[in-house]
């Protein structure tokens, strides 16, 4: 069929068909040596399918023109759906932040007399109020930052351990309780972390990676981030979920790398490594953990 009725079909532009034959992601089936027309079968409307059903997924035509140029290795793909996943549910997750982060301002506003009638000067907000807003506001640059500065203290020889939090079925607490209750569960793991990783370790700063994911870099070896990975497990077995509105008890998966990373260390590509670890302990089933060694 001509081009025009290959787009009609598969509700695509003509346009977007030559550029993904000029980049050579779908060619056409025949193309007319005298007036160089393009013609396709309707059986191409399957590859079309799957390019753009990944493109939906923010996946680069380049990506893609590599997923559908051959066999793939099946733990590469599932490896590169999983990042896909984890940076749409940061995306919705950092939203939700902002609403918490709304949710306090519109409080602390009331709180200091808030009428339809009354002005209000933001500069005389006390200044602790402001900064409890602005320490939840997910910034991994400030993560790295305080990772920085715990290596610029530290040996070459010290051990230090990236710790991957997840939250285990987090979706399906804003899809059965709203937003919400999604929103105080997760303030309530981040303080259940929060709580243990700074009794167990004195070098330690917890960040956002992605989604209802919580990332800890600390001066800490193998046996040390595994202590705290059980330690936050069994923090999360007891605590009491259905106290904040969510009456299913919650539960998590925790992946980690320890190793000598030194002041050289690109640490970014260490917490994308720890994904890989991450996702093992998820295959072992609920409130499992996996602490690996890394080398550099």
């Amino acid at each position: 069929m001509k081009i025009g009725e290959f787009a009609e079909l598969n509700k695509v532009t003509t346009k977007m068909l030559r550029h993904y034959d000029e980049i050579g992601l779908l060619h056409p089936a025949a193309v007319d040596s005298m007036t160089g027309y393009r013609s396709y079968t309707s059986e191409q409307s399957h590859s079309l399918n799957w390019i753009m059903v990944l493109k939906s997924l923010n996946f680069t035509l380049g990506e893609i023109k590599e997923f559908l140029g051959g066999p793939v290795d099946s733990v590469i793909l599932i490896r590169q759906l999983v990042r896909k996943r984890i940076e749409i549910s940061s995306a919705l997750n950092e939203q939700i932040h902002k609403k918490m982060a709304i949710d306090r301002l519109i409080n602390l506003i009331e709180k200091e007399g808030f009428e339809m009638n009354k002005t209000i000067d933001l500069q005389t907000i006390a200044l602790a109020d402001v900064h409890e807003i602005k320490k939840n506001i997910p910034n991994m640059e400030m993560f790295l930052e305080n990772v920085a500065g715990i290596i610029a203290r530290c040996t070459y020889e010290d051990i230090h351990s990236v710790i991957r939090f997840d939250i285990s079925h987090f979706k399906q607490v804003n899809d059965d309780y709203g937003f919400d209750v999604g929103d105080k569960v997760i303030v309530a793991c981040y303080q259940l972390i929060e709580d243990n990783i700074y009794k167990q370790l004195s070098h330690a700063t917890i960040g956002r990676a992605h989604g209802d994911e919580f990332i800890v870099f600390a001066k800490a070896n193998k046996d040390a981030a595994s202590l705290v990975a059980q330690c936050i497990i069994d923090a999360m077995l007891s605590f009491d979920f259905s106290a904040i509105g969510c009456p299913k008890p919650m539960s998590c998966y925790i992946g980690g790398l320890a190793g000598p990373f030194g002041k050289s260390t690109d640490i970014r590509v260490i917490i994308e490594a720890s994904i890989e670890t991450l996702e093992r302990a998820r295959r072992n089933g609920m409130n499992s953990f996996i602490i690996d060694s890394y080398s550099v």
